[in-house]
């Protein structure tokens, strides 16, 4: 098997023009869709959301405690000594009041705007698109709630949110107002068991930027796309590349004279596969060290994220080489070798697009985008994209493992598919 792999190896180099092309292309490419496609992706991809909300209030609160305060006095679930401890926690903190403040408080004003305004003009503002979002705080709101929390008499007391159409801000608004709700009530339950806790110390929803330890960038640059695209999209090029040679060497009686010496048949294959390994390897290392040689693209990374890229690059090509002796057994069963290259041509075009090699994989059909994952090149794609943002090892074991397995399913197959002797066409 060493005689057909270094037989593989010596004939891609004697083929100069083969040669420039996979060291050279790869890298032009990766420079010119970065500089010319540099406006794609912005530097600053921070949330600076502007949002809108119309909030109404149609109780009065003033009103709403008074009535509270009266089925608390003439209850009789309610020892003496606790009646006026609750009606001076709903007088001190009442809930209208409370989610008032948060909504306007400083946690919320850089990223929205509360107007206070009628149940109409509300409508209105989100129909006419003036307003992102509307909630309306209905009558004897108050009242109910206490009662329900407190007195276990209440009735319904739900807030009315409503959006025109429904998008991630309008979502996280309605999210940040649910989270707050369920604190509040939470805290009214535990005060109303007896426990001694200040309503009007609410925890209220936390949010803001953290600074992590060695942090990393979570957004791709324009070049680290096209380097990580480019580096899987060529490697897997380089799968049909050493099945047509299988070709033109049944054309030229090359595999004829192999079989004639009576060596293993299948120390042909797996020479293709282990020279498809080498080649795949040593091409997208290329790429990779020559893309930071001219761009930079690695700047700055850890010598654990060398080793990741590393792994994931040397996986990725057993998985490119388990390729390579499917379609090397294909060929060689196949009668007319141009038929042959274009169904492999077919297949890796095929799979550059769904695995996200062509195109933002984002673009594509739900349906699509879970069978590219299922791809090598895709799930490289996708691992190192991950790899990139957050250098967990975590992330790399099951995609591994996986490529692992597809080269082993793909060996397997070829070597059924391997024609036995007198079965090429």
């Amino acid at each position: 098997m060493l005689t057909f792999l270094i037989k593989d190896l010596l004939l891609f180099w004697r083929d100069r023009k083969e040669v420039l092309t996979v060291i050279i292309l790869p890298l032009v490419l990766v420079v010119v869709l970065s500089v010319s496609m540099s406006g794609i992706f912005e530097e600053d991809q921070s949330m600076n959301f502007d949002l809108s909300l119309g909030l109404v209030i149609e109780e009065n609160q003033e009103e709403a405690i008074e009535e509270f305060e009266v089925s608390v006095t003439q209850s009789e679930q309610i020892p003496d000594e606790r009646k006026q401890e609750l009606i001076r926690s709903a007088q001190e903190a009442p809930p209208v009041e409370l989610l008032t403040e948060f909504l306007t408080g400083p946690e919320l004003e850089d990223w929205m705007t509360v107007q206070t305004m009628s149940r109409n003009e509300a409508e209105n503002g989100v129909e006419n698109g003036d307003l992102d979002a509307s909630l309306i705080i209905p009558e004897n709101y108050t009242a109910q709630l206490l009662k329900t929390l407190y007195l276990n008499e209440g009735s319904e007391h739900a807030l009315s949110f409503s959006a025109e159409k429904s998008s991630f801000e309008v979502d996280m608004v309605h999210d940040v107002i649910e989270g707050f709700l369920e604190q509040m009530n939470l805290q009214y339950a535990i005060s109303a068991s007896g426990s001694d806790i200040n309503i009007s110390e609410i925890q209220r929803p936390e949010g803001g930027t953290e600074m992590m330890e060695d942090d990393q960038s979570f957004t791709l640059s324009i070049d680290q796309y096209f380097t990580l695209s480019m580096g899987a999209l060529f490697v897997l090029f380089m799968a049909s590349t050493v099945a047509t040679r299988t070709g033109v060497e049944k054309r030229e009686h090359t595999f004829n004279r192999i079989a004639l010496t009576n060596a293993p048949g299948f120390h042909f294959l797996f020479g293709k596969t282990f020279a498809t390994f080498i080649l795949s390897w040593l091409q997208i290392l290329l790429i990779f060290i020559g893309s930071h040689a001219i761009l930079g693209v690695f700047s700055g990374r850890s010598f654990m994220f060398w080793m990741g890229l590393i792994l994931m690059a040397s996986v990725y090509s057993f998985a490119i080489a388990g390729l390579s002796s499917i379609l090397t057994s294909i060929s060689l069963r196949l009668k007319n070798p141009d038929t042959a290259n274009g169904i492999f041509m077919a297949i890796i075009m095929f799979f550059g697009t769904i695995g996200g090699n062509f195109i933002p994989v984002y673009v594509l059909p739900n349906w699509l985008q879970e069978i590219g994952e299922w791809t090598p090149n895709g799930l490289t794609l996708s691992v190192l994209m991950e790899w990139f943002q957050f250098e967990d090892l975590s992330i790399l074991w099951m995609p591994a493992i996986s490529l692992l397995s597809i080269t082993l399913i793909s060996i397997l197959v070829s070597i059924m598919l391997y024609p036995k002797r007198g079965e090429t066409s």
